[in-house]
């Protein structure tokens, strides 16, 4: 499948929230982090922190990873248990309780005038047939970046979500076997759901 891929010359891949023998039960959680043209890049860093400790006071731990655009994934693993509505809602409720708490920080709407200022927590990704960048994925824009897992402790030393194209391919791949990102959003805990 990879190879007839590249045949077609696609530059991104994009996965569902689940795998084939449990495709109706989401097992990751993807909050993408969407800030406005005017923010810049520390802005996002301290959200994908927020989130993190956030997640963490619901008992789920969370791993970054840069879209090869201007934001950042938080990506939750989760045990195989509910169905794609539950998931997207509790999403939702995460995005919504968020952008309630800190509203000149979040929103948590999707509409672009609604950004303004702000960083948009996509939690529309956990949605059943929607997707999102898979890990070392190539994104179709200038320079091909690459959307790249990255570790809590390097993530505030980051200055784009762009960092790693193409020509860092050798990187990347010694990048994906460091010590670093060793378990990198492998887990079973489970969703918080009551």
């Amino acid at each position: 499948g990879l190879i007839s891929t590249i045949q077609m010359g696609t530059l991104e891949l994009h996965i569902w929230g689940s795998h084939v023998p449990t495709e109706e039960q989401p097992d990751r959680l993807v909050f993408d982090l969407d800030p406005d043209e005017g923010l810049g890049f520390p802005a996002v860093i301290a959200a994908t922190l927020d989130l993190r400790a956030r997640l963490k006071a619901r008992g789920l731990e969370s791993w970054p990873m840069l879209s090869g655009g201007k934001g950042v994934h938080v990506i939750v693993p989760i045990a195989p248990e509910h169905d794609w509505a539950t998931v997207k809602s509790w999403c939702h409720d995460f995005a919504r309780a968020a952008a309630a708490e800190q509203p000149d920080r979040y929103t948590a709407t999707l509409a672009k005038k609604a950004r303004t200022g702000r960083i948009f927590i996509d939690y529309l990704r956990n949605g059943r047939g929607a997707t999102a960048i898979a890990p070392y994925s190539t994104r179709a824009r200038e320079g091909a970046p690459v959307a790249a897992p990255v570790s809590w402790k390097e993530l505030p030393s980051i200055t784009t979500g762009a960092m790693l194209h193409v020509e860092h391919a050798a990187d990347l791949v010694k990048r994906a076997k460091s010590a670093a990102l060793k378990g990198w959003a492998r887990s079973t805990q489970r969703l918080p759901v009551s």
